[in-house]
């Protein structure tokens, strides 16, 4: 008769295997001269158990007896990398690369320089891996939020662009896609993005605020007063916001409303400078 095991039982099976089948493996390569393939496959498992220490021994050991192979050198700087050792790590990475460029290196390269806050660094290691590969991991949101930063928006709407094509839930990449759209005047482009940011994070009052602005910008005042009531019914009701809509409300002919909002504005100024 059959028996069910609880899913963390056979979770933990499969990990004492794991460390089973790499003391094995090590046993076998003291027995005799070891060939780098095996110990680097030995290194590998290691580091997909969470056995870094492990993995950094014998990933070193493969590079002793080969040196000449770069994924040996890529494999230990992930598992630095996974150590938040990032200086050894990058140094790996590095070495990889010089003994055969590839876009995986040049994005781990990046993605350290983008954290060590070396933004011109960073992108010149995404720009390379962009001439490998296209779709590599988050390598487009990177460099378009260093293009956003650098002003470049019609480059940073593309690699914006370019990411959502392949992961199409990041709402950040839409809102950030529809902030470069908007500073290059491409007002229908950037609402429809933020509208696709909406389908991710629909409780965000900023993306309302952003459409709005660019209704304004566009003149379109039905978009831009919807968009800021719905910024004041998400809890953001500042006077500021009553007044702009109280102006809005004005220029539409719509008097009633425009005084109600004006005094709501006054009722608010009133609260706060009583507190």
């Amino acid at each position: 008769m059959y028996k069910c095991f609880p899913q963390a039982f056979l979770t933990n099976l499969k990990k004492l295997f794991g460390f089973v089948c790499i003391a094995l493996s090590a046993i076998t390569l003291s027995a005799q001269s070891p060939t780098p393939n095996e110990v680097f496959k030995t290194a590998f498992a290691a580091h997909q158990l969470g056995n870094y220490e492990l993995a950094i021994k014998n990933f070193t050991l493969a590079i002793s007896i080969d040196p000449a192979r770069n994924y040996f050198y890529y494999n230990r700087g992930m598992t630095y990398k996974a150590m938040s050792n990032n200086e050894l790590a990058l140094k790996d990475f590095q070495r990889s690369n010089e003994l055969k460029q590839t876009a995986e290196s040049f994005y781990q390269i990046g993605i350290i320089k983008y954290i060590k806050g070396d933004l011109d660094g960073a992108r010149a290691e995404f720009e390379n891996a962009k001439m490998i590969r296209e779709d590599l991991e988050n390598m487009n949101f990177y460099l378009g939020m260093i293009y956003y930063r650098n002003n470049r928006f019609e480059d940073a709407a593309k690699c914006f662009y370019d990411f959502t094509n392949h992961v199409k839930t990041n709402a950040d990449a839409y809102y950030y896609r529809g902030l470069a759209q908007a500073k290059s005047a491409h007002y229908p482009e950037a609402i429809e993005s933020f509208k696709f940011a909406m389908m991710y994070k629909n409780n965000d009052w900023k993306l309302f605020y952003k459409m709005y602005e660019i209704y304004l910008a566009m003149n379109d005042k039905p978009n831009a007063i919807y968009s800021l009531s719905m910024v004041i019914e998400m809890g953001e009701g500042k006077p500021d916001y009553y007044e702009e809509r109280a102006r809005l409300y004005a220029d539409s002919g719509d008097l009633f409303r425009a005084e109600l909002d004006l005094k709501s504005a006054k009722e608010l100024k009133a609260a706060l400078a009583s507190k």
